[in-house]
């Protein structure tokens, strides 16, 4: 089988996937699939988030409207508590 070097750019696209995923050029076109190998660590690291995870009250809490926060101003949270610590 014939195989491509990831250089660091493709390895830092590359590293968050955890399930298949099609890779296509910027007109769509498909330029082949990428299935990761997980270590069973990994693997089993992501079966337990998704246990922890439930679709429908995400849904539900994202409907609601009462207040919440931007993504930025969780940022600006969080950054406080690196300066803080």
């Amino acid at each position: 089988m014939n195989y491509l070097t990831a250089d660091g750019a493709m390895l830092d696209w590359l590293r968050g996937v955890i399930e298949p995923v099609e890779i296509r050029d910027p007109a769509g076109k498909l330029l082949g699939r990428y299935t990761p190998v997980l270590s069973p660590e990994e693997a089993a690291l992501y079966e337990k988030a998704a246990a922890l995870f439930d679709l429908d009250e995400a849904e539900r809490d994202a409907a609601t409207a009462e207040g919440g926060y931007t993504i930025e101003q969780v940022m600006q949270y969080l950054q406080s508590l690196e300066t803080k610590g």
